[in-house]
Parts: C-alpha cells; structure tokens; sequence
C-alpha cells in the first residue's frame, strides 16, 4: 500500500515497501553528515536496566532513555476521544487547567529533571485546542514531548500533525491492541464501522516513512506501541515482537492497569492473562529478543523495558503517584512538582530512587522463567 500525504521526508517522493527497508541502511537517504547505522551493532549508550542495546531494533523509545523516575506522567489535556475502551485506564477528569498552568507544570519538569513527558490525556490528547502549544513549550524547555495517542482522527486526517511533530523532536505511541486482527482491534475501540484498524495501520505506515522509526547510533527509536495484552491478543505477542525489532518500533506489553475502568468494581475481567499465561509470554519474549541480540531481563510492568514513570498529573491538577496507583497526594495549583514528589516518596516508599529496579510496584512480581 502506497498512502499519499503532503509531506515526505525521503526527497520529497513517495516510496514502497521494498525502498523503505532499503532506507535504513542507504547512505543515499541518511541526513547529511551522518554514517550508515548497522543493525544489530551495540550502542555505546548504556541504558538503565539494559546496559547497551543492539541499534536498529527499536530497543529504546527516545524520551524513556533515561533513569529511573525521568518520565513524568500528564493526562491534563481533553477528556473527549472518539472512542470507548472497556479497559480505558483515565477517568476522564475534564480538564481545568490552563494554559499557563500547563506551562508552569512543564517548566518545574525541566527544573527536577525530568527528561520526557508522556502524553496520555484523559481522552485523546491531539483532539485538545492546545495540543500543539503544550508540545512546542515542551520541546522548547529541551524535554520530549512522547504522545500515546489512537492515530486515526487527527494525525490521519492531517500530516501536518505528523510533520509538527517531528520538528518537535517528539516520540509517536500510536494504539496498538493487534496489528494483524482487523476484528479485535476494532471491537476494543467500541468502532462500529470497522474503519479503525485500517486508518491507524495507514498512520502507522505514513510515520515510519516519515522517519519516526529512523535507525540511530543511540539504539533509539521515536515510534512505539504499548499493547495491552489479553487472551484474545496474547497469541500475537510473537508476531508483533518481530515485527517491531524488524521495523526498529519499540513495543512494551502490558496487562490491565489497576486504574480508570480497569479499577471498577463492574470492570469484566473475563480476559485478564492467567499467571501461567503471563510466564509464557514472558518466555517467549526473553526467546525472541535473544534472537535479536537484545538480551535484557523480563520486567514485570511492560516485559521489554523497565518502568521510567514517576508521578500523574490529572485534568484537574491533581496529582498521583503513577498510573499504577492513583492515589492523591496533591493538586499542582497548590503544591510544587519538588513538594508532591517528596511527598509521595514518603508515604509511598517504593517510589524511592533506592527502589527503583525497573519493575512496577503495584503488579505481581516475575515467576521463575
């Protein structure tokens, strides 16, 4: 499938599939001044957790390359999405924070340390009025700017979104609950005309071509997939493994999150993994990306990666620990980022940077693999 769009990064023309894979590696094709990148060479990087990371294979998001606690977790954008997730994690608080607020929250990221903000929403972040201005002030302040978002309305509609995005140097985490089950996909959205599946591949195609998924030096990659795995996907876990390390796309796989719908009481968990199938998926995990020379150990949270994230800002300003745990310890119109964060540590002492190993507090811990 060829999908025309205004902006192209390859010389301006469109390519095909069999020149994209040619891309990675063409010399022809690389920003001037850069070297080709050999897949599968280890980085000189050292990641937390990792150590050093074979290139191309799409190991490391860019904005999660950090320590533990670098990532700070913002759901302070719209509550209104086009779609209706039974596994939703947001409660989706409306937002009432301003502009200048938001900023505020940003410019006190970068002052703790901070190296990326993820961009959750509590709906779908690029559909908020001042989606843009949020990013280019995040940027601006010299933090990435990584948005989870489900591709289909604005990003697909417009590629002037992707291209604003790229000069924002920011990472693109598109929906993913199966890349290769057309039916699935779109009966976790709630999509009755069963478009979704085919608009969002179509992004995500549009994005790799666009550079997102670039091969660099630093083993990093700026297109990801957080798949929520269940006993309708889990068979998929493989295939969407290699398709990903083929593709230099990072990809983390999580279960249902303890928060938003999933912490109802009325929430079915009919298909919630089974410990043994936890395992299994663990292992094959471990298998797959040894086979890509990318051996790292199996984190409880996403398996591929370890957990960066430290504290969640709500639509309303308040503030909890991490999605894991949404607890409120505070509200960002009264308390400083530096005051919330203390405050956290101490009632809550595996946020401690001593703790921190990767794995998430709140899910059960890894059995034997």
């Amino acid at each position: 499938m060829v999908m025309e769009y205004k902006y192209n990064r390859f010389n301006g023309r469109l390519v095909t599939e069999k020149e994209y894979r040619k891309l990675r590696i063409d010399k022809a094709y690389l920003p001037k001044g850069e070297s080709p990148v050999i897949v599968g060479q280890l980085t000189e990087e050292e990641y937390f957790e990792l150590g050093r990371v074979p290139r191309g294979v799409g190991a490391v998001l860019h904005g999660w390359h950090s320590g533990p606690q670098s990532v700070l977790d913002f759901r302070a954008m719209t509550e209104r999405c086009p779609h209706d997730c039974a596994h939703c994690f947001t409660n989706k608080t409306k937002r009432t924070l301003t502009l200048r607020e938001i900023n505020n929250v940003i410019n006190q990221a970068k002052d703790l340390g901070y190296v990326g903000i993820n961009y959750l929403g509590e709906g779908e972040p690029t559909i908020d009025s001042d989606f843009f201005r949020i990013i280019n002030h995040t940027s601006s302040r010299g933090l990435v700017p990584i948005v989870f978002t489900e591709a289909a309305t604005r990003l697909r509609k417009n590629w002037d979104y992707a291209e604003r995005l790229n000069d924002a140097n920011a990472s693109i985490c598109p929906k993913c609950d199966s890349l290769f089950s057309e039916d699935y996909q779109n009966s976790v959205v709630g999509d009755l005309t069963g478009a979704y599946f085919q608009k969002r591949n179509e992004v995500v195609w549009g994005l790799e071509r666009l550079g997102f998924s670039w091969n660099r030096k630093d083993g990093q990659t700026r297109l990801g997939f957080d798949m929520v795995v269940t006993k309708r996907n889990v068979d998929e876990v493989e295939q969407t493994l290699r398709h990903c390390r083929d593709r230099n796309i990072w990809v983390v796989f999580s279960t249902y999150l303890p928060a938003g719908r999933c912490s109802q009481k009325n929430f079915n968990d009919s298909l919630a993994l089974s410990q043994e199938e936890l395992v299994k998926m663990r292992r094959t995990i471990k298998r797959v990306d040894a086979e890509y020379g990318f051996n790292h150990p199996i984190f409880n949270n996403f398996g591929t990666f370890p957990c960066v994230e430290f504290m969640q800002i709500y639509g309303n300003g308040d503030v909890s620990p991490c999605p894991g745990n949404e607890t409120i310890v505070g509200n960002v119109r009264k308390d400083s980022l530096d005051v919330l964060a203390k405050r956290i540590r101490e009632r809550f002492p595996c946020h401690r940077l001593e703790n921190q190993d990767g794995n998430c507090a709140y899910r059960l811990g890894l059995k034997q693999l």
